[in-house]
């Protein structure tokens, strides 16, 4: 006759055996899970909505953001959550098939005070199983304002009768091979209507104006994109394009300058690739010169080695003006395991100031961990 404790020895093995198997292949689903790239699968009609100037006694403002599904699989929102409060996101809750759009549509409250707004969604997609491999940004910006006001006093920089906020913006950060947008106001600051023309535009910037001809005394918006693939080089780090204006004709000789900063473009590596990359280990990241005197010459040295499994790729070093000079040639490449040694000499007599020196040095990689480091050479110039 066989015993209750034997039974009970059959089934406790029976269920470490079930659970064993279990944990097994969650483990093998978990090693087989990937996660799809934002271009792969969805693609909005635009990622910034600017409301430009609006005024506070208009109560709410709502925008709405309009995405397809470009892949091969349905895919779903599963949340947008917002940076605050103050904005309120409502999305296509049901799933949506390839081919087929959906909408975001976000409410600023508008009741925070007078002052400029830059708000963000950020949306968590899932495509089957899986999802993306991080969520979508979408930027909600604009001024709210107590009172209206005339046009001279909200575009206080001007290119001839072109108004504008400002002749100097940031684009932030561009992937190499990837376009990046954005977009500002402008306005016709002339009694009659304003035909805008781009011209000497550096390469890489493309720049259009809607709608042109801009109405006597009113507001329009400027498009503009930097494409690193058509500068006709391979640029990394800090880069400024310009462009001049012909206004009815007549060409202005001052400029809009948009800056970026040029990285590497990680989108294609698989994880795998990713857990393999180089990764630079800077042994001190800051120089210290002591005291010198105006005019002197200081050499700051560094080494950087690498940590991963794969090549490190040094694309490209820079510092923020014109004292810095680095004595490397570009693209540097060093071995896993392996380091290499950086000198830079600082000039200081092309420095414009004196006293306490913070040079900054930006180190542009292909490593996904680290794709861009700083370096400091610090002292005193007197």
């Amino acid at each position: 006759m066989v015993s209750l404790q034997f039974i009970r020895r059959k089934m406790k093995k029976t269920i470490i055996l079930l659970s064993a198997i279990l944990l097994s292949a969650a483990g093998l689903q978990a090693q087989q899970e990937t996660y799809f790239k934002e271009a792969d699968v969805i693609r909005f009609d635009k990622k910034v909505h600017d409301f430009g100037d609006v005024l506070m006694a208009e109560g709410p403002v709502t925008c709405i953001f309009t995405f397809t599904n470009v892949g091969s699989q349905p895919l779903v929102v599963h949340n947008v959550i917002s940076s605050c409060g103050c904005t309120t996101p409502e999305w296509t809750r049901e799933p949506v098939k390839p081919g087929a759009t959906g909408t975001i549509e976000a409410t600023f409250s508008n009741d925070q005070g007078p002052y400029p707004f830059d708000k963000t969604l950020s949306v968590y997609v899932g495509v089957g199983s899986s999802g993306l491999d991080r969520p979508v940004v979408l930027r909600l910006r604009g001024v709210a304002h107590e009172k209206k006001k005339d046009l001279d006093e909200l575009f206080t920089s001007a290119i001839g009768p072109l108004g504008l906020r400002k002749t100097e913006t940031s684009i932030g950060y561009i992937d190499q091979g990837v376009v990046k947008s954005d977009q500002m106001q402008v306005a016709n600051l002339s009694r009659s209507e304003l035909t805008v023309e781009p011209v000497q535009v550096t390469p890489g910037l493309t720049v259009t104006v809607t709608p042109n001809p801009i109405p006597a005394r009113s507001m329009a918006r400027l498009s503009y994109s930097v494409n690193p693939a058509a500068m006709g080089r391979t640029a990394w780090g800090r880069q400024q394009f310009e462009t001049a204006f012909r206004l009815n004709g007549r060409d202005y000789a001052d400029k809009l300058s948009v800056s970026g900063v040029i990285k590497d473009n990680f989108e294609k590596l698989t994880q795998a690739e990713i857990a393999q990359a180089g990764v630079p280990q800077i042994d001190r990241s800051y120089y210290e010169f002591g005291e010198q005197r105006k005019g002197a010459v200081v050499t700051a040295a560094y080494t950087i080695r690498n940590k991963g499994k794969n090549p490190l790729v040094i694309h490209h070093i820079e510092g923020q003006g014109g004292a810095s000079r680095v004595e490397a040639k570009f693209p540097l490449t060093i071995k896993p395991g392996g380091k290499a040694d950086v000198k830079v000499k600082l000039d200081t007599a092309a420095l414009d100031y004196t006293g306490e020196v913070i040079e900054v040095l930006t180190v542009i990689t292909n490593s996904p961990s680290k794709p861009i480091l700083n370096l400091f050479i610090t002292g005193n110039v007197k």
